[in-house]
């Protein structure tokens, strides 16, 4: 993340501009250039200047005209007034936004789907497009250096920050990274994509060790970031938070030289904002910019602690990144546009969301809709969408167009029929001390504070308390650094039905009521610190109105992030439910929409819905057979009542899409064109393992990766396991066969093989297939996956229209890392080859013939 303090981007644009005077086959490619004005020469005495010499010429002679002060200037400047003294040389400020799906912090820009709605595309040829209006909005509001795109793996689907990268395959997130970086590079803007590496959950992610194998961050989380630099030309990389193998991913000299000298990085490598590692090592192992490390010693680099040849390296690699990105010779707009979004982007959000959209299920054909049946629409379907993850991905999507506003406009006001049914993932409101009673009959509850976190020994005070609502301090004075409290006494719901309990919490918290535990969990945070919503946990139970029934609240420090202790108790009393379920009796269809809210700083609990939205669905189905769920989700959901319903469309977090996509798929407007980039769990347990260890920034937890090169799909083949969803899953409104496959192997060269593939639109509608291909077992005694994705290619066909596809297979798929030999190894012999729709839904092909 970036950081939130200083001056404002406008102040800090005008301060650079003073200073300065004023069908889509997945192939690999290189940036293709902007149009650009006439190439200039060296002028005289200024050889860098020279647009026709190479961006590492330039540099070198940018290098040696600079004094080692202003060499050091370069590395650690943060905001851009402190790139004034570099002026002279034509150094520009260099300016900062976090933009993994459009600027984060901004006004008037687009918000797009996330970026793992985009990976759902499976279109690489969108995805540059995609960056490209990214990339063209951050030049016309100032910025020059985009903290994105995110290409780490989702090894969970818990992790909090999933929908900002591209989803569970190293193949899929690098050629989508690659695509989108390219995109965004056209802009004479420098992409730092990020975060290298194993950054895949938010619990204790400042101190956490990973530990992981080697082979695993060479096969899966080193590939996106590879494709991305060497295919996508990225010339900035931000290291991550963790700790690797025991040493921070920042100073680790082993992962970073691997960044540098095998995946290719020619630019610099950057550091996520204030990460734990230390400074002066960090930039002896290998970062090259502080521009995140603002508490940066810069005497480090003129007493000898840093050898001054790093620092040249570094300088010089960040003068390569601003040559070769052009945002050396372009410099930024003198005043930054107010308004940079246009009806062309706000187009190629809606269609990214249409072509993200993945339908799951489908019986019967009940989509798309028909325009004269009357509709119910359920669930948190207006303003109360979620529009994006929080946190250092979160765009504000301006004045949105709703699901239901598209609905209505579809079918006309006449025949939908809205009822809310659920508030979604939100938080609710703090329950009043009205309804609370002390065990000894007093108004309120009766509270009791300990010194430590596990409620043990004499209280250190006892009193009555109104409600449990106090958020970044102490509820009592008098309380120790760490602390424990009990509140207990008796709660009356004012109406018989499910009631909802939620608390807003930094630190760890159960809630029993009526002898049910409906909260026994500790987060960090409660709040992402960038976007609007705040994340809320608790549960359901039913209860009878007017009957008082006990209540017991603990709480302790423990887990509790650098806001402090928080915790305030909320509730809805009256569920929304029966009205849902009249709505639907009186519809010929009910689409129920149901949302999780995921963002930075905490990771989900579990893969549950939030709140009472599965008692929703369940209830809509019974009084409709023809039901469709809509999910607003982050990702992965478990699905308890999939058996009683038609249909389900996975539309994840779609920006400023959120309304007008969803509703064009719907009723059949648009296709939905997306497959899964990840993997649905049937259950909890499902997966590789779960953390269970400390969540605070300064936990020191540890986790092992002990699935090693299986992550994803790939686990599901090592255990045999049957998934919800597999990976690559999406149905069609129309429908295709493959056939005349064939398979030519090319020998010793880079390019393994090529698989050829008819396909046909067999359907009544135009739409889109996406061709996977996958390799089986290497022919080595070595464990190697059941299942890899070589290649894939989207293709949109008429009714009865046919296309021949290629997909290439390169030699490094059908190679595995030697952790003795320290290299890749690709075993001879015969590999084989599945081509289909899906990880699970594929047909032998043939073989590749490795020499």
């Amino acid at each position: 993340m970036t950081s939130p303090r200083g001056m404002t981007r406008r102040e800090a644009v005008a301060v650079s501009v003073a200073a300065l005077g004023g069908a889509a086959v997945m192939t690999a490619g290189l940036p293709t250039a902007a149009a650009a004005a006439p190439r200039t020469t060296s002028p005289a005495g200024r050889p860098w200047q020279g647009e026709d010499r190479s961006a590492a010429r330039r540099a070198d002679a940018l290098l040696a005209a600079m004094t080692f002060e202003e060499q050091v200037l370069l590395v650690t400047a943060v905001d851009p007034a402190e790139y004034a003294p570099l002026a002279h040389l034509g150094i520009p400020a260099m300016t900062r936004v976090d933009a993994s799906d459009g600027l984060r912090g901004d006004t008037g820009v687009t918000a797009f789907p996330a970026p793992n709605a985009l990976a759902a595309t499976f279109d690489t040829d969108l995805a540059e497009r995609y960056g490209d209006a990214i990339g063209t909005e951050a030049r016309a509001k100032g910025w020059n250096v985009l903290l994105g795109p995110t290409l780490d793996i989702e090894r969970n689907p818990r992790y909090g920050r999933q929908a900002e990268s591209y989803g569970e395959d190293p193949l899929v997130g690098g050629a989508i990274g690659a695509a989108v970086t390219r995109g965004f590079q056209k802009n004479d803007v420098i992409a730092q994509v990020k975060h290298f590496t194993v950054y895949n959950q938010e619990e204790g992610r400042n101190s956490l060790d990973v530990v992981v194998s080697e082979r695993a961050l060479r096969e899966v989380y080193y590939p996106a970031f590879e494709h991305t630099v060497r295919d996508g030309g990225a010339l900035s990389v931000m290291g991550s938070y963790p700790k690797v193998n025991g040493v921070y991913a920042c100073q680790d000299a082993h992962i970073i030289d691997a960044l540098k000298n095998d995946l290719g990085l020619k630019g610099y490598l950057g550091t996520d904002y204030y990460p734990s590692a230390d400074r002066v090592e960090a930039i002896k192992a290998g970062v090259d910019s502080a521009a995140l490390m603002p508490d940066m010693p810069k005497d480090a680099f003129t007493d000898g602690r840093i050898p001054k040849e790093r620092t040249r390296d570094a300088a010089r690699r960040i003068l390569y990144a601003l040559f070769a990105s052009g945002a050396y010779d372009n410099p930024l707009p003198d005043t930054p546009a107010d308004v940079v979004t246009n009806a062309a982007h706000q187009e190629l959000a809606r269609t990214t969301g249409e072509g993200a959209t993945v339908l799951l299920k489908n019986d019967a054909g009940l989509l798309p809709l028909s325009r004269k049946k009357t509709v119910a629409v359920i669930g948190p379907a207006g303003k109360d969408a979620v529009t994006g993850i929080e946190g250092s991905s979160y765009v504000d999507p301006g004045d949105f167009t709703t699901a239901l506003e598209a609905v209505t406009a579809k079918a006309g006001a006449a025949r939908v029929l809205f009822s809310q049914g659920s508030l979604g993932d939100v938080a609710l409101t703090t329950i009043p001390g009205d309804v609370f009673t002390t065990p000894d009959g007093v108004p309120g509850l009766h509270a009791e504070f300990f010194a430590g976190e596990d409620l043990s020994g004499t209280p250190l005070a006892t009193t009555t308390t109104a409600n449990i609502d106090f958020r970044g301090g102490n509820p009592v004075g008098g309380l120790p650094s760490k602390w424990s409290a009990r509140w207990t006494g008796r709660i009356t719901p004012p109406a018989t039905g499910l009631v909802r309990f939620s608390t807003l919490l930094s630190g760890a918290a159960r809630i029993v009521v009526d002898g049910v535990t409906l909260l026994d969990e500790s987060r960090f945070l409660w709040d992402s610190f960038f976007g609007p919503k705040e994340s809320a946990i608790g549960g359901v139970t039913q209860l009878t109105g007017g009957r008082a029934v006990d209540i017991t609240v603990e709480y302790s420090t423990r887990d509790a992030g650098w806001n402090g202790p928080s915790m305030r108790l909320g509730w809805q009393p009256r569920s929304l439910i029966p009205a849902a379920v009249a709505a639907a009796e009186k519809a010929d269809v009910a689409v129920v929409f149901v949302n999780n809210y995921t963002g930075e700083g905490f990771d989900r609990d579990d893969l549950s819905l939030p709140g009472d939205q599965n008692q929703l669905i369940q209830a809509v189905a019974a009084a409709n057979p023809d039901t469709v769920v809509v999910l607003n989700t982050s990702g992965p959901v478990l699905m308890p009542w999939l058996g009683k319903v038609k249909s389900v469309l996975q539309a994840w977090y779609q920006g400023a899409a959120t309304g007008t996509g969803i509703a064009n798929i719907l009723y059949g407007d648009a296709e939905p064109g997306g497959r899964l980039p990840v993997t649905f769990p049937a259950d909890e347990h499902q997966g590789p393992s779960v953390y269970t260890g400390g969540k605070a920034d300064d936990a020191n937890g540890t986790i092992t990766y002990d699935e090693g090169i299986h992550v994803g799909y790939k686990w599901y083949d090592k255990h045999r396991a049957k998934p919800l969803f597999p990976f690559g899953h999406g149905l069609s409104y129309t429908s295709f066969s493959h056939d005349r496959l064939r398979v030519t192997s090319h020998g010793r060269g880079d390019q393994a093989a090529e698989v050829a593939v008819d396909v046909r639109n067999t359907g009544r509608r135009t739409g889109s297939d996406v061709v996977q291909v996958y390799v089986g077992h290497l022919p080595t005694k070595v464990d190697t996956p059941a299942r890899t994705l070589a290649g894939f290619a989207k293709v949109t066909l008429e009714p009865g229209q046919r296309r021949r596809l290629t997909v290439t297979v390169t030699r490094r798929t059908l190679s595995y890392w030697d952790e003795s030999r320290n290299t890749w190894v690709t075993p001879t012999g015969k590999v084989p080859v599945y081509v289909g729709r899906s990880v699970t839904d594929v047909e032998y092909a043939g073989t590749i013939t490795v020499h």
